[in-house]
């Protein structure tokens, strides 16, 4: 409800009787001289109750009152009921009119004329006769026969006065005294609906101070009742004044409860407690009962914090009331939230009205939205909304119970908002869409919202009523579109070449780019439209992938089309495919190619930021010239920064996939499955300087004398804590555990030549580092896990298979060691072959490419379609993934399984809170999908594909 204008700020009294004091002013002279009454024709009254009788029509009475010149009085009559209903008028003693019904009616009616005065009463049907009443009160002075309205408290009803009418009773006195009042109070009124329904029940109030001013009061309409049977009226009043409370009724058996409670900063019985940020868990409170009034006295730091002020229940009935620091009405009376500011404290008084449904209890939101600095800093600021915000998903719950974003909107944007509940939720949260000045320009009660921005806006998105937890997807966008400050503008277009047969990830600048947006290559036998994959919050970075697995070499020109305008991206020169196919496996004894610490393989030096090292593998450790892949432990070590580390094939164009990511002073392997260009394999650091190690432990050939794979489910081998495959006992200091392989979990007994195993280290008692290598060969100086004490850390091992088993060495203390079989190499040719492609990024739950763009939560799943993308062809068997965990918010663990299947115990990253960590992943392809399963907390998952396993 707005303020109210001055005009409607008039005293309380005359509100909700102004209808009566129109009626009066119609009925009665006003100002007119008469004869004045003779002394000896009235009838001398105190002040007081006075009953008389009419006994003829027409008859008028006079009565003559005890109140001298100067005073002020009221003349109350019944409303209805029993007994005649009259109209009474005050003139003095030369017949000069005071006072009409109206001003007698109130309480302020002021004797100016010659004392002695007399009041004249008169039915108000001429034709009626009969008993009366009238209630005479002196209200310039406290009277001795009105009862004291106690101060209550909002911690209960004790201060009550309980009023009863009927049997020639129709009105109350009541006294607030000069010093037992605030300078602002909540007057509450309950009146007892009647049984007698054929009289219409009706009730004034009014409130008179001894000085004649009146205080400043506003009532508070009652939502959807046509009787006020539990009103509420906010009073301001003057320090050391007394006033005089008039309750005028009917002559009829009511019931009116009457009491008071102080609304400012010291109001007692208001529990308090500080504003919140956006999003906080609410404070609760029990209903009570309907028209039950409850207070919370909410603080915030500075009077220019713009707070938001909900009541939350399961019926949408609690209203609230909100008073500032001096109790000044800082938000009528009203069922949903509110924006306030100006003031250190406000009290909010919640209250369930009479015929409202009524809900067990309330959860109360006081967010601090904003502060002079702006809005709230927990609110995600976003870079763009020139096509829109969004999409969001999520759940909301007791815990989180908004979320919020600022966008930077400029005045005359307009969004079209889309909101539903994912989980099948029957209420769907509404957004609000704030100004700077705290006015919600988003309208509508159901999706789509139309939206509208004034400067920059902030998005709020709530819990809503009667919901304890709902799944949602938010997105605005943007019907003006571009929204924002920002125009169009496309820049460059990267990378310049790409190969043929291979699916390209495009790189457009730009500014005000969105998911709309298209990108297309012209110059071949038909155009190409690439897949736009994600959009940068700032609007200004676009990938898209484009599939050039039929493209023929050549130039081709690109055109980037922005809301239906189109620009020119420069060209993209498509260099022909390569000649391999489809590649066996050939396993060899883990030997060690590459240490930047040594000089061995490249020069002695750490790889520098932005630095590339490449290395000769062609032509070394066995490894042949026709070579397509290599399988290589990278191990990074005396890292003076947190980086990543790409592995590529020299002479490609690094993509942004990566291999290895870690913090300062990390030792950190993890395996790499790399194609071979040139004989060589190029590895980039990002920032800081780093040491790198390379081990191979085997090579893909076409000439079809490798291996082919036969990817298997998940299973777990072997688990030094249980005794599982090996004895129970920790793998102590220079020790060695053997497990067999062959014959175990559908490994066949003969014909393997390598296992694809998953190992983690967990619970070791000192740094130190595992080996995993051929059973009866003896042991190079290659590593496969380093890690330090307590430490929990997998990593993926290809490994000949010799005598059926491997071996597994710990260098320094002691550790529990763990093995999960993925797959493994026969030479009975009824596996797969080995497709390498251009490292590519298929998932990132922080962009929402492959998936929806969310943090997989606790016990979630998220599912990626991997054929049909990078050139990944349908029917594949397993696919090679390079899977980073980022961000997580507790210590887990993920699994990577085929989909459609049972996930089982294997594990294929650990990690801790905050930690950054990758690993390499051969998992089975099933539906063409492959899934993600996160334990514990929630996580950023990424993904990069090396290459695919095919029949």
């Amino acid at each position: 409800m707005p303020s109210p204008t001055a005009s409607a700020r008039r005293p309380f009294s005359t509100v909700i009787t102004i209808l009566l004091a129109v009626l009066a002013a119609l009925l009665l002279p006003v100002g007119a001289a008469q004869a004045a009454p003779a002394a000896e024709d009235c009838v001398g009254v105190t002040e007081g109750r006075y009953t008389g009788t009419l006994t003829t029509a027409g008859q008028t009475h006079c009565l003559e009152l005890p109140s001298p010149k100067g005073a002020r009085i009221a003349a109350l009559t019944s409303l209805g009921g029993a007994g005649l209903t009259v109209v009474v008028e005050v003139v003095d003693s030369k017949g000069a009119v005071q006072c009409t019904e109206g001003a007698l009616g109130l309480g302020d009616c002021a004797l100016t004329g010659t004392a002695p005065f007399r009041a004249l009463v008169r039915a108000g049907d001429d034709t009626e006769t009969g008993s009366y009443g009238v209630h005479f009160v002196r209200t310039d002075i406290v009277q001795n026969g009105c009862q004291v309205l106690p101060a209550g408290s909002f911690a209960d009803d004790k201060g009550a006065v309980r009023l009863e009418t009927g049997n020639g009773v129709f009105s109350h006195c009541l006294t607030i005294p000069a010093d037992a009042h605030s300078t602002s109070e909540l007057l509450r009124i309950r009146y007892g609906f009647p049984d007698d329904t054929d009289l219409f029940p009706k009730f004034v109030l009014s409130v008179i101070a001894t000085d004649g001013s009146g205080p400043d009061c506003y009532n508070h309409p009652a939502p959807g009742q046509q009787l006020r049977t539990d009103g509420l009226t906010s009073c301001s009043f003057a320090a050391g004044a007394a006033y005089t409370v008039l309750v005028r009724g009917q002559d009829a058996v009511r019931t009116h409860t009457l009491d008071r409670r102080d609304v400012t900063a010291t109001a007692p019985g208001c529990a308090a407690s500080a504003a919140t940020a956006v999003g906080a868990p609410a404070t609760s409170g029990a209903s009570g009962q309907n028209g039950t009034l409850r207070c919370h006295r909410i603080t915030t730091s500075a009077a220019t914090d713009r707070l938001r002020l909900d009541v939350r229940d399961a019926h949408d009935s609690t209203h609230l009331l909100i008073m500032d620091g001096n109790g000044g009405i800082a938000c009528h009376q009203k069922s949903w939230a509110c924006i306030v500011t100006g003031s250190t404290s406000y009290q909010v008084v919640t209250q369930v009205p009479q015929d409202w449904s009524l809900p067990d209890s309330y959860r109360l939101d006081a967010w601090r939205i904003a502060t002079a600095a702006g809005a709230a800093p927990e609110c995600t600021r976003a870079g763009s909304v020139a096509h829109g915000y969004g999409p969001l998903t999520g759940t909301l719950s007791a815990e989180r119970t908004a979320v919020c974003a600022v966008l930077p909107s400029v005045s005359g944007d307009r969004f079209r908002a889309t909101v539903t509940a994912t989980d099948g939720g029957a209420r769907t949260p509404r957004p609000a869409f704030y100004s700077k000045a705290g006015t919600d320009l988003c309208t509508g009660n159901s999706s789509p919202h139309d939206c509208s921005a004034a400067g920059e806006s902030l998005f709020v998105l709530p819990l809503p009523d009667g919901a304890d937890r709902t799944a949602y997807r938010a997105e605005l966008v943007c019907t003006t579109a571009p929204c924002g400050a920002e125009e169009v503008s496309v820049g460059t277009v990267t990378p310049n070449t790409a190969q043929s047969g291979s699916v390209a990830t495009l790189t457009v600048t730009g500014t005000a780019l969105g998911m709309s947006s298209t990108v297309q290559l012209t110059g071949g036998p038909a155009p190409l439209t690439a897949t736009t994959v994600s959009v940068s919050d700032d609007g200004r970075t676009l990938k898209a992938t484009v599939d050039l697995r039929t493209a023929p070499a050549g130039i081709w020109n690109i055109r980037v089309t922005v809301l239906n305008s189109s620009y020119s991206g420069g060209t993209l020169t498509v260099t022909p495919p390569p000649s391999s196919g489809l590649g066996t496996y050939k396993p060899i004894t883990p030997t060690r190619l590459m240490d930047t610490r040594e000089g061995l393989g490249v020069p002695k030096a750490k790889v520098g930021a932005a630095g590339t090292v490449t290395l000769q593998v062609a032509g070394t450790a066995g490894i042949p010239a026709g070579a397509t892949a290599v399988v290589l432990n990278v191990t990074a070590t005396e890292a003076t920064a947190g980086s990543f580390v790409s592995v590529y094939p020299n002479g490609t164009t690094r993509t942004s996939a990566s291999n290895l990511n870690f913090t300062a002073g990390q030792t950190i392997p993890n395996l790499v499955v790399v194609p071979v260009v040139n004989g060589k394999v190029s590895f980039y650091n990002h920032a800081g300087s780093v040491h790198l190690i390379a081990d191979v432990a085997g090579f893909y050939t076409t000439d079809g004398s490798g291996s082919t794979y036969k990817p298997i489910t998940p299973t777990r081998l072997m688990d030094t804590r249980e005794g599982l495959g090996v004895p129970k006992a920790r793998v102590g200091e220079a020790g060695t555990v053997t497990l067999q392989v062959a014959g175990t979990a559908g490994i066949p007994a003969t014909g393997v030549t390598a296992v694809v195993l998953n190992v983690t280290a967990t619970g070791p008692t000192a740094g130190s580092f595992v080996s995993v290598y051929p059973n009866g060969t003896t042991r190079t100086s290659a590593s496969n896990l380093n890690f330090t004490a307590g430490q929990t850390i997998p990593n993926l091992v290809v490994v000949p298979v010799v005598n059926g088993k491997v071996s597994f060495y710990n260098h320094a203390g002691s550790v529990d060691l763990i093995a999960d079989v993925a797959g493994f190499y026969t030479t009975d040719g009824s596996g797969s072959s080995y497709k390498p492609i251009t490292p590519t990024r298929l998932m990132d739950t922080r962009e929402g490419l492959g998936v929806p763009k969310a943090k997989v939560g606790e016990a979630g799943t998220v599912t990626l379609q991997v054929t049909g993308a990078a050139g990944i062809p349908a029917g594949v068997t397993a696919v090679v993934l390079n899977v980073t965990a980022t961000e997580p918010t507790a210590g887990s663990f993920v699994s990577v399984y085929p989909n459609g299947t049972t996930r089982t115990s294997a594990s294929n990253l650990n990690f801790t809170a905050g930690q950054t960590i990758p690993n390499l992943v051969v998992v089975p392809v099933v539906n063409g999908k492959v899934s993600f399963y996160n334990h514990a907390g929630s996580v950023h998952l990424i993904a990069d594909v090396a290459g695919y396993y095919t029949s």
